[in-house]
């Protein structure tokens, strides 16, 4: 089925040209001289703030969040201690051990994920007791 038409325009209503010669699907096309594309402000910004934690006794039993507390984040790096002898699974509530969900981190694995709390993430240890530490940031 062919595809319909598309007129492309500037602000002042004058067709814009549009090539679509050559061997691939792209679509180019060209500005009028003196024309522009305002595509508004950019701003690249980087983290405000950082903030760290500690949860020294992880559960082998039950899955809990690495701190109850509600902590807005954009960013957050999580770490197995070194000292671990096990591993941690991390993930959403309900994460397990046996089943193939979650991230595994062994003693000094760090995993790093956007997220908008640290209270979303739960973790669950395979030997009980194990620690875990993260920097957030915001």
């Amino acid at each position: 089925m062919p595809h319909p038409k598309v007129k492309i325009a500037d602000d002042s209503g004058n067709t814009v040209a549009v090539d679509t010669s050559g061997a691939s699907n792209a679509l180019k096309v060209a500005l009028a001289a003196g024309d522009s594309i305002d595509i508004g402000d950019v701003e690249i910004k980087g983290h405000s703030s950082i903030g760290h934690g500690l949860n020294a006794s992880i559960s082998d039993s039950t899955a809990e969040q690495i701190t109850a507390s509600s902590t807005p984040c954009k960013h957050v790096d999580i770490m197995a201690s070194v000292a671990n002898t096990g591993f941690i699974m991390v993930g959403g509530e309900g994460v397990a051990e046996g089943a193939a969900e979650g991230i595994r981190l062994y003693a000094g694995d760090i995993y790093s994920i956007d997220i908008e709390n640290l209270n979303l993430i739960y973790v669950l240890a395979s030997s009980d007791g194990e620690d875990i530490m993260w920097t957030y940031f915001n």
